[in-house]
C-alpha cells in the first residue's frame, strides 16, 4: 500500500471488515495488516474500541498500557486493550501480522487472559496461524458466514489461552503448589502451609499464584474440594457428612455453604441429579 502513516513501509497491507450483524452476538474483526515499520512508526490514543492482537515475525515492538511499558520479540504476540488509554511504536523495526477484534464478550475474555498471563504470550505457530488465516480472508475478501468468522476469531483466542496455559505449567512455583494441593487438599492447610512448601512468603505466594492462575490458592483449592465431593457424591452412598470429612472441610454445615455458594444447590439435590 501506500505510505500514508509515518514508519509503515509501502510493502505493507491493512485491509478492514464491517460486521453485517449481531455484533453482540458474535466476535467480528475491524481490520487486519500486515505491517513492516521503521522507528518512525508510533500510535498512541486515549480510545479505541477493539483489542488489537499483535503477532512479531521480525525486530520488536514496545507498547504502553496501564502506566507499564512492554516490549514483544520475534515469535511472541502483544495483546492491547485499546478501550482504555495505550500507545504502541518500534525502537528500531518490525514486521507483524495484526488484527484489531470487538464482539460478544470481547473485554471480558481478555481481562481474563491478560489478568492470568500478561499481555504478552510466548510464541506458539498455532496463534500465528490463527492470525494469517483470518488476515488472509480479509485481504481476499472471501465470502464467509459472521458465525464462521466469529468462529475463526474464538479458536485464535482459545490458542492464546492454550499458550498461557502451557507457559503457566512451566513455572515450577506454581506447578509445585498445585501439586501440593491435589495430593492435600483432604487435609486442614493454609496459604501459609502450601508458601512454606514453595519456599515464599504467604503474601509473595498469593500474590503470584493469583496473576499465574486467575484465582487465589485458597479459592484453587476450594475447587479441588468441591470437585472431589461431587465424585464421592455421585460414585458413593457415603453420609454428607463423611464426605465434608474426606475433601478438607471443617465440618458439614461448612461443606454445605460452600457447595451451595459455588454450585447454586445443595450437595444432597446434586447427588439426586441424573446425568
Amino acid at each position: 500500500m501506500e505510505n500514508i502513516q509515518k514508519g509503515v513501509l509501502n510493502k505493507s497491507e491493512m485491509f478492514f471488515y464491517s460486521a453485517r450483524q449481531s455484533k453482540d452476538i458474535f466476535f467480528y474483526p475491524l481490520s487486519a495488516g500486515h505491517f513492516y515499520c521503521n522507528s518512525d512508526y508510533r500510535v498512541e490514543r486515549n480510545n479505541f474500541d477493539s483489542i488489537l492482537i499483535t503477532h512479531i515475525i521480525s525486530g520488536s515492538f514496545s507498547f504502553l498500557t496501564d502506566g507499564q511499558t512492554l516490549t514483544v520479540k520475534a515469535g511472541e504476540t502483544a495483546v492491547i486493550d485499546c478501550f482504555k488509554p495505550h500507545a504502541y511504536y518500534t525502537d528500531d523495526s518490525f514486521e507483524a501480522y495484526w488484527i484489531h477484534i470487538n464482539g460478544s464478550n470481547t473485554k471480558e475474555l481478555f481481562g481474563e487472559l491478560t489478568g492470568r498471563f500478561g499481555n504478552i504470550i510466548g510464541f506458539d505457530g498455532k496463534i500465528e496461524m490463527c492470525i494469517k488465516d483470518i488476515y488472509g480472508i480479509i485481504k481476499n475478501g472471501e465470502n464467509i458466514s459472521e458465525s464462521n468468522m466469529s468462529s475463526k476469531i474464538y479458536s485464535l483466542i482459545i490458542s492464546l489461552f492454550n499458550s498461557g496455559e502451557h507457559n503457566l505449567c512451566g513455572n515450577t512455583v506454581i506447578r509445585s503448589a498445585v501439586n501440593y494441593i491435589n495430593s492435600n487438599y483432604q487435609n486442614k492447610i493454609t496459604v501459609e502451609n502450601i508458601a512454606d512448601y514453595v519456599n515464599m512468603s504467604a503474601s509473595q505466594f498469593a500474590r503470584q499464584f493469583k496473576k499465574q492462575a486467575g484465582t487465589a490458592p485458597y479459592g484453587y483449592l476450594l475447587g479441588v474440594r468441591l470437585t472431589k465431593a461431587k465424585e464421592l457424591l455421585k460414585n458413593t452412598s457415603l453420609p454428607i457428612s463423611e464426605i465434608s470429612y474426606l475433601t478438607g472441610f471443617a465440618d458439614e454445615s461448612n461443606f454445605i455453604y460452600f457447595f451451595k455458594k459455588r454450585e447454586k444447590i445443595s450437595p444432597l439435590k446434586f447427588r439426586n441429579i441424573s446425568f
